[in-house]
């Protein structure tokens, strides 16, 4: 018989490496990632049910049976083994290990008891999806209100905006726009960031959506350069000077905020040490 199980699926499951399921946070992105991983196995069925469990026996005939004086006796209807079962149990079994082994340890005691894909599948989703009108306004209130601090990572900072945008849209379908999560991200960007955000052109083209995406598109570029250009120097734009060790060259790095000549000096009791900052010179003006 044809194995339709997907019980031969490779030990692949190993090789698909996405952060663990943690709570209801990264629950919708987790759930996104592991469907892929689940269907690229051939084992997504076993996790939505749609992969029904066959029987464990079937019925199977004995045809041809004769008595002894050689007369054709009737077929015979026995139980047997049904090899499709087995196939379907280790097959399940695999989607149930791969979900398993991709939740942190705190998630795992909800699924610990599961014996099924399903069964763990179905467990997580009441316990992390947010539903709801009360689940629905918690969303809107962390989307709308959350602000970015000084010196988090932008990256992570859009990853966690675009996150609740998801979900709000999973629990009422559009009703969160594209418009309204990039205006959102800006708006949460801290203050430090006025003079960029003061920058930004708000007109979109609402008729045409490929237009309105390329629009999108490059204002997350924008500000995934301003971030990096924000790494690369400080807000006041000084000039300080680093004595290397070993060396007798002064290496110059340009708009970049170090601690000041007196915290310095202080520290080195006026004499720079290998490795160490030194202020600049004071100049007249």
């Amino acid at each position: 018989m044809t194995d339709p199980s997907g019980a031969n699926a490779g030990g692949a499951g190993s090789l698909h490496r996405i952060p663990p399921l943690r709570g209801a946070d990264n629950y919708n992105v987790w759930r996104i990632q592991m469907e892929d991983v689940l269907t690229n196995l051939n084992l997504y069925g076993h996790a939505d049910g749609s992969k029904l469990k066959p029987n464990s026996k079937v019925e199977v005939a004995i045809t041809g049976r004769k008595d002894n004086e050689g007369n054709r006796l009737p077929d015979l209807e026995v139980d047997s083994n049904n090899p499709l079962y087995a196939s379907w149990i280790k097959a399940d079994r695999k989607a149930l290990s791969n979900i398993r082994l991709r939740v942190d340890g705190s998630v795992l005691t909800h699924i610990q008891g599961c014996t099924t894909a399903a069964d763990a599948w179905s467990t997580l989703e009441a316990t992390f999806q947010v539903k709801g009108t009360v689940g629905l306004i918690d969303l809107r209130r962390r989307f709308f209100s959350h602000r970015m601090t000084d010196g988090e990572d932008i990256e992570e900072h859009i990853q966690r905006m675009r996150g609740w945008y998801q979900q709000i849209n999973s629990i009422s379908k559009d009703s969160c726009t594209e418009v309204d999560w990039i205006t959102t991200l800006i708006a949460s960007l801290p203050d430090s960031w006025d003079t960029f955000t003061q920058s930004v052109n708000f007109q979109f083209n609402l008729d045409n959506k490929n237009k309105q995406a390329n629009q999108i598109s490059d204002l997350r570029s924008q500000i995934l350069a301003e971030s990096h250009q924000r790494n690369t120097r400080g807000t006041d734009g000084k000039s300080w000077r680093y004595y290397k060790s070993g060396s007798n060259r002064i290496l110059h790095l340009q708009n970049v905020t170090f601690p000041s000549h007196a915290q310095i000096e202080e520290v080195n009791n006026g004499k720079p040490k290998p490795g160490e900052l030194v202020a600049p010179p004071l100049r007249g003006r």
